[in-house]
């Protein structure tokens, strides 16, 4: 979406004041068998489906960024299958959950994958109508399903002062374990099955 004073703030959107320091190092784990990239003030949270995940507030507040997505909501969107735009149920009364992808999302093949969350077919027109990109490759689809798959995330190495920041935004398998074990997490992807077109 574009920022306009007629549009709402996509659930998803990050805000500025919901950024936190990210203070990263290297330490020892025993189960990743060497180093692993952690937080300098670690705590078990961090860490989920294998990879430590990028923190941020959910305060909403200060001023959207608008080209930039808030890590926690975006996974609480796709874990619970929640609209990215009004934050509520994307699940019909079918038990299929509303998506729409375009020719980047990965689903030209019937089973794809995504990092964009689902959205409710109450709000599939604004979105449409409010974004560019939308407007000019989305369709609509319902799935029967979805599952973690991957994490887009910046991956890390160990060097001197620390850990320094190699690429930015690059996918990673959950079962990538060695390249988790440098990854921050930024975005959940999800596997979706079942996919079908859908008008609306």
């Amino acid at each position: 979406m574009t920022a306009s004073t007629t549009l709402r703030v996509p659930y998803i959107t990050a805000w500025s004041d919901e950024a936190v320091p990210q203070n990263l190092a290297f330490r020892y784990h025993v189960e990743a068998g060497g180093l692993r990239l952690t937080y300098t003030d670690p705590h078990d949270s961090d860490w989920v489906y294998g990879v430590l995940r990028a923190r941020q507030g959910l305060s909403q507040r200060g001023r959207p960024e608008w080209r930039l997505v808030n890590t926690l909501r975006q996974w609480r969107c796709m874990e619970h299958s929640l609209c990215q735009v009004c934050g509520q149920t994307a699940v019909d009364e079918r038990e299929r959950i509303w998506w729409v992808l375009t020719d980047t999302d990965g689903t030209s093949m019937g089973d794809g994958y995504t990092n964009a969350p689902p959205t409710c077919c109450a709000c599939i027109p604004e979105a449409i109508a409010s974004c560019p990109r939308l407007r000019t490759s989305a369709a609509v689809y319902t799935a029967g399903g979805s599952a973690p798959f991957a994490v887009l995330a910046h991956e890390f190495a160990f060097g001197t002062g620390g850990a320094v920041l190699v690429e930015r935004n690059v996918l990673i398998d959950l079962d990538e374990f060695r390249r988790l074990n440098g990854a921050l997490a930024q975005q959940l992807v999800v596997t979706l099955s079942d996919l079908r077109r859908e008008d609306l």
